[in-house]
């Protein structure tokens, strides 16, 4: 089809324009699409169980309105991630690359992450200043759960961070934190 379209476009003029269909098996996509858990974990399937889900713990944050995702990017300073984190009442938040907003953030622009602890450790040792760009003091990027997993999956995740990022149809929503899961699970849901 290329091939074709460039002997095409080769006798057309300056301001013609030509349109290529390029067809696609799907081979490589196919394996993911019918792939329960791979849906699951990019936010793709809903509630398919009786257990709860994470897009439930995310929902019952915001007293069931899904929160906006809160984020810094890299050349933002160490005092405005401060002030955000006070503004939002949250203790860690993602930072995307820059020019990456919500909600077009995508999951692969996730490059790292505010940790109100690790900011103030860094503060305190003056090894940080307010005026530092966050890329010269941001942590790993946090986990990534899909807003269609098991509540239990995002136990896991959250045994090894502190916090988690929900994922919905690919883009992350929301974070959620070890607080947000125990104060889902004292409520009874």
């Amino acid at each position: 089809a290329v091939v074709a379209a460039l002997e095409v476009a080769a006798r057309l003029g300056e301001d013609d324009v030509v349109v290529v269909l390029l067809p696609d098996s799907g081979r490589g996509y196919l394996s993911k699409i019918f792939n329960d858990e791979w849906m699951a974990d990019y936010g793709f399937l809903e509630d398919a169980g009786p257990s709860a889900r994470v897009a439930e713990v995310l929902n019952h944050k915001e007293g069931g309105h899904i929160p906006s995702l809160v984020h810094m990017h890299p050349d933002e300073t160490v005092g405005q991630a401060i002030e955000v984190l006070r503004e939002y009442g949250v203790s860690q938040m993602p930072i995307v690359k820059p020019g990456a907003g919500h909600p077009d953030v995508m999951a692969a622009e996730v490059v790292g992450s505010v940790v109100e602890r690790e900011l103030l450790d860094a503060l305190f040792a003056k090894r940080a200043s307010l005026e530092d760009p966050l890329e010269k003091h941001m942590s790993a990027p946090l986990p990534q759960v899909g807003s269609g997993e098991p509540v239990a999956d995002l136990m896991s995740v959250l045994g090894g961070a502190d916090a988690a990022i929900v994922l919905v149809e690919g883009k992350p929503t929301g974070v959620v934190s070890r607080q947000d899961l125990l104060s889902f699970l004292a409520k009874g849901k």
